[in-house]
């Protein structure tokens, strides 16, 4: 009996960090993970690491920052749809192909935007910061959309099943942790204590240059030939007809459940490394150094139980996987908004970090399952529409947290020039940190209680992708 009982538990620990031996190769999918987390991580710098840079660095106030990812957002809102109807109308060109040309023309755009938000001068008037900020920001913005949009929609096409996608995104969990790892390393160090602008410049230069370099790695040699575009049947809509389709589309159940729930919590509790910088740098007053050591060790710790994480979310599902991790969450944000010291505050941060991942990893395949089951019950896919849609919503609205957390540091009296904040702002950075993000889990417990796929549902829609991208025999 005993020997049994071991045996099975082996059996679970070999399941939980073995990827689906199914479909892609382990190879594949590492290579399909890849043009995912480099965009990210041009995300954290632009997103996380640039904002407390112009706040404390350039000398840009707290509401003149919430100004410009206000008027982001607004952008985001109109410009992600149509978007992703035209990256649909697009036809496959063999020689130049269609979703993998679309991810390398806009990346030019998106290091060139990105290095020039990083030559703002403290010295200039602080309007001309704003709208140079903010037109940098609208140009990394559209490239950035276009090319998620197209990154999204390949992946769907390459990886159909619900478990190849869960496998992906750890992958991509992976690689993101150690590229955000290597690009956040010395701003972290630099950003946190006092930072020097001159300092500062030339090694954001050469992390920008190491982003370029990852970028062409990773789309370097991506299969994207008409074969992966056979089964497809793209609905072409004209401009009057976007609208009506896209009623039909955000008035459904699925999609309203699974928009609410990452603009409630998804995306606002990705939103955490630059509330770390602030929380390390002010409330806790510790070094760059120390910092850094803290985030290493937390990605660390938490990269190690990530596939176990994967397993059991591909056994249970994504609603149950989700209300497993509000235990975590509640943990983790608690702990930040109470921590006495340096050691309560790194055990708590773990938890955060591990909520982080284990409810990205959770809800990877949601929109993935409501594309698959749309097609199937219309017969005509229309990715670029869907994803254009879960833009307006996931990524405008994600900086709502951006939002929140500058207006409410600097409603508590957080000033970036200041040598020493004040109670009141220590106070409002550890509410802004702990306890919004931890309202933000808690809230997206409703909108997931009506998600409509149960575990049963999305393996049927994932079988029928698998049969619609491989054959009847798959």
């Amino acid at each position: 009996m005993e020997m049994q009982f071991l045996r099975r538990v082996a059996g679970n620990a070999r399941n939980a960090f073995r990827f689906t031996s199914t479909g892609l190769s382990l190879k594949e999918k590492w290579r399909l993970a890849l043009p995912g987390p480099i965009l990210s991580v041009g995300g954290v710098l632009i997103h996380n690491v640039f904002i407390k840079y112009y706040t404390d660095i350039i000398g840009l106030s707290p509401t003149m920052v919430g100004w410009v990812y206000i008027i982001y957002n607004i952008w985001n809102a109109i410009n992600d749809p149509f978007i992703g109807v035209w990256i649909d109308k697009m036809r496959h060109k063999p020689r130049r192909g269609k979703y993998v040309y679309v991810m390398r023309v806009t990346v030019p755009f998106m290091i060139l935007s990105s290095f020039a938000m990083m030559l703002s001068s403290p010295s200039w008037n602080e309007w001309t910061i704003f709208l140079l900020y903010t037109v940098e920001l609208f140009i990394y913005d559209t490239a950035a959309t276009a090319y998620s949009i197209a990154y999204q929609s390949y992946t769907l096409v390459a990886a159909p099943t619900k478990e190849e996608r869960v496998d992906v995104n750890i992958i991509q969990n992976y690689v993101s942790q150690g590229m955000s790892f290597l690009v956040t390393m010395i701003p972290t160090m630099l950003l946190v204590g006092d930072g020097k602008r001159e300092v500062i410049l030339p090694i954001f230069t050469l992390v920008i240059l190491a982003e370029s370099i990852f970028f062409t790695l990773a789309l370097r040699g991506l299969r994207d030939d008409a074969k992966m575009y056979e089964s497809l049947e793209n609905q072409h809509l004209d401009l009057r007809d976007i609208w009506k389709e896209s009623w039909q589309i955000i008035k459904s159940r699925p999609f309203l459940s699974y928009i609410l729930f990452s603009i409630i919590t998804v995306g606002p509790i990705g939103f955490y490394f630059t509330p770390f910088l602030y929380y390390m740098d002010d409330v806790m007053n510790v070094s760059g150094a120390t910092a850094t050591i803290v985030d290493v060790s937390t990605h660390v710790a938490v990269l190690l139980v990530l596939p176990v994480a994967g397993y059991f979310i591909k056994k249970n599902g994504t609603k149950i996987s989700v209300y497993w991790g509000t235990l975590t969450a509640l943990l983790g944000y608690l702990g930040i908004f109470l921590a006495p010291n340096l050691w309560i505050a790194a055990i708590s941060y773990t938890l955060v970090v591990f909520t982080v991942n284990y409810i990205r990893t959770a809800a990877a395949p949601m929109g993935a399952l409501i594309i698959d089951e749309n097609e199937r019950t219309t017969g005509v896919r229309k990715t670029g529409l869907f994803n254009g849609l879960f833009s307006v919503f996931t990524v405008a609205f994600s900086s709502i947290q951006t939002v929140v957390f500058i207006n409410v540091i600097g409603s508590y009296g957080y000033d970036g020039t200041a040598d020493f904040q004040t109670d009141s702002a220590l106070f409002g950075i550890r509410l802004a940190a702990g306890i919004i993000p931890l309202a933000a889990v808690l809230l997206g417990l409703l909108p997931i209680s009506f998600y409509p796929f149960d575990k049963k549902k999305e393996e049927e829609i994932s079988a029928f992708s698998n049969r619609a991208r491989r054959g009847e025999g798959a």
